[in-house]
């Protein structure tokens, strides 16, 4: 059998929408620090409203893509603040999302999940601005707001995204990256599996693996060699 191309087992297997990284500082400073070790210069994504974050996107191949998230200053008291960015004390890979809308309806995936012992968060409507003013919409299946509601894990496993049909931020993102692998230690390294498992995800496929702390790590091909996050 021929070998799997890197981005076929995360786009057939994973079905990698994005993974989320983490600041504490100033998202220009991290934008330049993650230029610096890739080769790549992110570009500027938005604000998320009522969120208390702003991102930039790099395109990863296989329709995927990495955002940087930092809080936003414009918003130094949100309703809610979201992705677990409540408890960052450095850079950090904070979770990930698994798409729907290529492969099936989200209330399905969230009704299989909840069958499977797996609540994936309600389904809710989600907006921000471009920069050149148009609106991106989508829907997520979350539970993704502390580090704490996200469960076991605490971030390893991931939310559900749909984005209706839309073109994906990865379309517009610069490219030169590629995500090559996706690792992960758990604390709870059982009751995470289990929850991998009723989303339709192989552990193995993550290497999870049991560890002291929980920790997800991305490993990226880019121009300047493989950098992991």
């Amino acid at each position: 059998m021929p070998k799997k191309a890197k981005n076929d087992l995360i786009e057939e297997s994973l079905r990698v929408d994005h993974l989320v990284y983490g600041v504490p500082g100033r998202l220009d400073d991290a934008a330049a620090d993650f230029e610096r070790r890739t080769g790549v210069k992110p570009l500027v994504g938005g604000a998320h409203p009522n969120l208390g974050t702003h991102n930039c996107l790099v395109a990863l191949g296989g329709g995927a893509y990495f955002e940087i998230l930092s809080r936003d200053p414009a918003q130094p008291n949100p309703p809610r603040l979201w992705m677990g960015m409540e408890s960052l004390d450095g850079p950090t890979m904070l979770t990930w999302a698994t798409w729907c809308d290529r492969g099936g309806e989200m209330a399905a995936t969230v009704s299989k999940a909840r069958a499977a012992g797996y609540d994936p968060g309600e389904v809710e409507d989600f907006s921000r601005a471009k920069p050149d003013g148009s609106v991106l919409r989508w829907s997520l299946s979350y539970r993704h707001y502390t580090r704490a509601q996200m469960g076991p894990g605490a971030g390893i496993v991931p939310f559900l995204i749909d984005w209706k049909g839309a073109a994906t931020p990865a379309a517009t993102a610069p490219t030169g990256c590629e995500l090559v692998a996706l690792r992960a230690e758990a604390v709870d390294v059982d009751a995470v599996a289990q929850h991998l498992r009723a989303l339709g995800i192989e552990p193995s496929d993550m290497q999870l693996r049991q560890g002291p702390a929980d920790r997800l790590v991305a490993t990226l091909s880019t121009p300047r060699g493989l950098v992991e996050f």
